[in-house]
């Protein structure tokens, strides 16, 4: 298992037309035995979901792919994988020449900003990629699949008129490589976005998972990677509005930071509240 993770990047890339569920089929694929790194990557799916069981749109267009994952650490530990994850598709964002205008939304959503020179807290209000993390247990130990989802060109959605509904925060609104990249645009292609994802993401498992090794992690899970990720995400230490999974409002204040567990800190008008990413989602005010 230690050679098949330092050689990740050499694994399998499947790619397909159109799949239910990239995640259902990688999940397939690592219960059958494919090793650390392969993944399969489709045009489409009919079936794709996002956190929380939430339907995810998957129209042809646009990039999904999802990766086996086997780091040797803990099942436990495996709680940090959608932000390792999903600071390995900022490196790969980052190769495309998009530094500093991609970040991460608490947990795992990857944001970015139209705007260069925009400085605002919602600046990073757009949503170029989505993440899901599913974690299993196998004859062969435990493993994970990372499911990724990237607009890689414009997405029309309809966005209903606020008549006399009070006003709620906002909500994100698509954005693409190709509107991010401009001219650069024609010059990227699937197979090459989606061989970067793959490979920017293992690099960053596999770095993760060896500093867990050393006892870096002995803590908590994020510990190795907190202090970097902070930097990552743009909405820490501005004010948020706390929802529920079903979008209502639970509380407002400043994200204040994140604890080991990967769970936000608010400092609310009641004091500081502690949230897990599986009970709330956070949205810039």
């Amino acid at each position: 298992m230690a050679d098949e993770m330092l050689s990740g990047n050499e694994a399998p890339l499947v790619f397909e037309a159109s799949v239910p569920s990239t995640n259902d089929v990688a999940i397939d694929a690592a219960l059958g035995g494919a090793p650390h790194g392969w993944a399969v990557c489709a045009d489409e799916q009919t079936a794709g979901r996002g956190r929380r069981g939430h339907a995810w749109a998957s129209p042809a267009g646009s990039l999904y792919m999802s990766v086996v994952l086997r780091p040797q650490v803990p099942m436990q530990h495996f709680i940090a994988l959608p932000a390792v994850c999903a600071m390995g598709v900022i490196d790969a964002l980052h190769g495309l020449g998009l530094a500093g205008n991609v970040g991460i939304k608490w947990p795992n959503d990857i944001v970015a900003r139209v705007d260069a020179d925009d400085r605002t807290p919602t600046a990073f209000d757009n949503k170029l990629a989505g993440i899901l993390v599913e974690a299993r247990a196998s004859e062969a130990g435990p493993f994970a699949v990372v499911g990724m989802g990237v607009n890689m060109h414009p997405v029309e959605i309809e966005v209903p008129a606020e008549g006399n509904v009070p006003k709620a925060p906002r909500a994100l609104m698509p954005v693409s490589l190709d509107e991010l990249l401009g001219e650069a645009a024609g010059t990227v292609e699937v197979p090459d976005v989606a061989r970067r994802l793959r490979d920017a993401v293992i690099a960053r498992v596999d770095t993760w998972a060896a500093l867990v090794y050393e006892g870096r992690a002995s803590v908590g899970p994020l510990a190795p990677i907190l202090s970097e990720y902070f930097d990552l995400v743009p909405m820490l230490g501005h004010q948020v509005a706390v929802l529920s999974p079903n979008g209502r409002l639970m509380n407002t204040g400043v994200f204040a930071g994140l604890d080991v567990w990967g769970r936000a800190c608010v400092m609310t008008p009641g004091g500081e509240q502690t949230y897990p990413a599986e009970a709330v989602s956070l949205r810039a005010l």
